[in-house]
This record gives structure tokens, C-alpha cells and sequence, in this order.
């Protein structure tokens, strides 16, 4: 009498192969189902059953138990086969009685040798193939790596107004504002708030040793991370500042007042590089190697500059400090180019048309901007309006209010997703956060 074998395998062509291996030399009943095995183990009475681990409706281990656990259980040997080979899954298999633990693909020879010595007697279990796994691991050697040169923006700080530190800030940060423009042989920075020093920290290290530095506007949280820049400290670099040319001081007298001896130990005159300062024309873009910057003002207190960064191809908007629609507390639907609010905020619209991503403030609540009118920020809805009709796809929210904690900013990024959905437009949103980066 044949001896009788119970496959339960869901893969077809897995199932061709033990067809052909085992059908004529035994009595064989092939199904795909788990559940529907275990039913056909008291129908079929096999000496032999052969498990796929992932079948339908029950995981194949406990298709094992289940079938060890009948009267008849140990005398059925099982043979549990898998593609997905986990030393884990192996040990309890044989903990669990299995007689073997196949792994999946398998040849003819292979499952004829296997079944041969289980009804010989002599089968024992394999130990588990460590080794040729390592070796397929070792023959393929995948590591991507990010190319040393490809072109991205990091936000070093994202804070408005004043640092901010303590668990409350843990996940946002609490530098104030710094972006890298990173291009090969090009370090550009924008904004010397608290977070260059941790920038200077890094560019001391880069094999290229030219930096220009581009202030949006003089106020505190955008200037005072520059007296901790360290580059600033060594002879080998060479720091170009570019500003916006002032209504009162110039931006090379602001910088040596702000590290005279009464505030800060070392003074401009003392810094060991070579540093020279440069008023940024509003009539021409600024191209640094292959980048190009063009600036415009913001509605913001003093001359304050927002910018149009142009590298790799694409075109990035800039915007730290700037109010839009000034003491407008409506509802943002429908406000188009064309609406009487938007008469003072219509030419930066239009300087920022087009851009692939646009970072712009939004510092204020609705409900807070009804105290703040006037202070040079944004309120969340009215910024969205800005957004849109920027017809930008992508924008990223920056210069966070520091009372605002990471809590609040979570909930501020789901409250500007659903005030796009009020403005019936489709945006990708994100808030930035310290050591953010965007690959261009």
C-alpha cells in the first residue's frame, strides 16, 4: 500500500513540483487552505504532511500544533517549508514536532531525498543555513549612500523672536531662524540666528572655505547666532555678508555694535576671517556659483528681505517675516488675486509665482492674530491665502511663535491642512524643524 502524504501549499508552482516529485510513488491530496488541511488529517489518515508556513486562514506553525496535538499527532511526521527562512520561526517549528524545516525553492532531488529518509527513519532535521544566507547578503552588498554633492536646504532654526529650550520644544527646536543653501563648492546661509552655531561647528569641516551669508533683516533672533559662527574665528575662510540696505545703520556698523566690548569679549576687528559686507540690490538677482538669489521686501517692521532661491532646477521661496492681508480676520475662502485684500500683498504674490516650494511664516493662530496686527506675521489662514494663490503645491511653515510648544505645532499642521481644505486647494504641508533637510 502507498504511503499517504497530505500537502497543504498555497503556491502553484511549488505544488507542480511535489506533483511531479511524489505523485506515482504515493497517495497524494493537495490543498491550499490551512483550515481545510487540518479537516482532511482525520479524512485522509496521511503518515505525511507537508506545510506551507504562510497558508491561508492559519498560520502553518499552528497548523503544526494543531495537528500534533490530535491522538494520532505523533505518529504524522511534518515537514514544514517556508520561503521566508527566520531562525526564529525554525526553532519553534521543531520545538513544536516538526520533522524538518524545508526551505523554499527546492528541487525534485531534494524533496525525494528528504521524503526517502523520513520513511527510512533517518531524517533529521537540518540546522538552519546562517551561513548561505551571509553569503547571499555578501555577494549582493546593496549600501546607497546620499551623493556628496547633490544639492539641498537645511533648517538649522526654526524659532521666531527668541530661543526656546526645555522638553516642551524637544521635537520643532528652539534655535531662531538659519537655512543652509548647500550646492557643490557653495555654502550659502540665510539668517544668523542661534542655529549657525551649530552650522559653523559642521562648515569648519567642509573642504570649502568661501561662505556668504544673506541677513533677511537685523532684528535679534535673525543676527544673534553670528558672534558663535566659528568660522568667523579662522584665518582660512572668507565670509561675504550680504543685507538689505537699512533705513538707519548700515549692516556693517550694526554687526561691529553688536560685538562691541560691552556686549561680547571679541570684536568685529578681532575675527580672524577675512569678512566684508555687501548691501543686497533688489534690482538684480545675487548668483553665487550656479545659484541664483533674488530678494523683495516683506511687509515686516525695518527693511526686511524675503527671497527667491533658484539652484538644481528648481525654485524655492523664502519668507521668515511677513504679514499678509494686515488685519484681515475673515474667512480665507475664495480670497483670489484679484480681491481688494490682497492689493498690498499682490506684487510679492506675484514674485513668488511658480515657485516648486514655498517656505513662509505663519506665526500666529487666527484667534492670536487678533492681538498681534501689526507686528509683521502672519496668522495661519491668512498665510494660506498667500500660499494659494502663490499657486505653489508645497509649503513648508517656519519662524514658529516660541510659546507655541511641539504639541501645539502638531496641532497647528493638521489646523493649516483643514484651512486648505476650507480654501478648496490641494497643498503638501509641513511645519520645519531644526536640522530639517530637503533634498533639491
Amino acid at each position: 500500500m502507498k504511503k499517504r502524504i497530505l500537502i497543504i501549499e498555497n503556491s502553484e508552482p511549488v505544488q507542480k513540483i511535489l506533483k511531479e516529485a511524489l505523485e506515482g510513488s504515493f497517495e497524494v491530496l493537495f490543498t491550499k487552505s490551512g483550515r481545510e488541511g487540518l479537516a482532511l488529517v482525520g479524512e485522509f489518515h496521511p503518515q505525511l504532511v507537508i506545510i506551507d508556513q504562510l497558508t491561508p486562514h492559519l498560520h502553518g506553525i499552528e497548523v503544526l500544533k494543531k495537528i500534533k496535538a490530535l491522538p494520532e499527532g505523533p505518529k504524522i511526521g511534518v515537514i514544514l517549508s517556508t520561503w521566508r527562512a527566520l531562525i526564529q520561526d525554525y526553532r519553534i517549528a521543531l520545538e513544536q514536532g516538526a520533522a524538518y524545516y524545508l526551505i523554499k525553492p527546492f528541487s525534485i532531488a531534494t524533496i525525494h531525498r528528504i521524503i526517502q529518509r523520513y520513511f527510512e527513519g533517518k531524517l533529521e532535521p537540518a540546522p538552519f543555513p546562517l551561513h548561505n544566507l551571509n553569503a547571499i547578503n555578501s555577494i549582493e552588498n546593496y549600501n546607497p549612500t546620499v551623493p556628496s554633492n547633490v544639492s539641498y536646504i537645511k533648517f538649522w532654526g526654526t524659532r521666531g523672536s527668541t530661543p526656546v529650550a526645555g522638553a516642551d520644544y524637544s521635537f520643532f527646536g528652539g534655535n531662531t531662524p538659519c537655512l543652509e543653501i548647500s550646492h557643490p563648492d557653495t555654502i550659502i546661509i540665510i539668517d544668523a540666528g542661534t542655529g549657525i552655531r551649530e552650522l559653523g561647528a559642521e562648515v569648519m569641516h567642509r573642504r570649502f572655505k568661501e561662505v556668504h551669508l544673506i541677513i533677511g533683516h537685523t532684528h535679534w533672533d535673525h543676527i544673534l547666532g553670528f558672534p558663535f559662527f566659528t568660522p568667523a574665528y579662522s584665518h582660512q575662510f572668507e565670509i561675504h555678508i550680504h543685507g538689505p540696505k537699512g533705513f538707519g545703520s548700515h549692516l556693517e556698523d550694526l554687526f561691529k555694535g553688536m560685538l562691541d566690548s560691552d556686549y561680547f569679549p571679541i570684536k568685529l576687528t578681532e575675527m580672524q576671517a577675512k569678512i566684508s559686507f555687501h548691501d543686497f540690490n533688489n534690482d538684480e538677482p545675487l548668483s553665487i556659483g550656479s545659484v541664483k538669489i533674488s530678494a523683495a521686501y516683506a511687509c515686516h517692521p525695518g527693511a526686511t528681505l524675503c527671497f527667491k532661491i533658484e539652484i538644481a532646477d528648481k525654485k524655492i521661496g523664502y519668507v521668515t517675516d511677513n504679514e499678509v492681508m494686515i488685519g484681515y480676520h475673515g474667512h480665507p475662502k475664495g480670497i483670489d488675486i484679484n480681491n481688494p485684500i490682497l492689493i498690498a500683498d499682490k506684487e510679492l504674490i506675484e514674485f513668488f509665482k511658480g515657485v516648486d516650494l514655498l517656505i513662509h511664516e505663519a506665526q500666529y493662530l487666527p484667534q492670536d492674530y487678533r492681538t498681534k496686527v501689526g507686528w509683521g506675521h502672519s496668522s495661519l489662514s491668512n498665510a494660506a491665502v498667500f500660499v494659494k494663490n502663490t499657486g505653489t503645491k508645497n509649503w513648508i511653515i517656519t519662524h514658529h511663535d516660541p510659546s507655541s510648544t511641539d504639541t501645539e505645532l502638531h496641532m497647528k499642521q493638521q489646523l493649516a491642512h483643514q484651512i486648505m481644505v476650507d480654501c478648496s486647494y490641494d497643498c503638501s504641508i509641513q511645519l520645519a524643524y531644526d536640522n530639517m533637510m530637503v533634498y533639491l
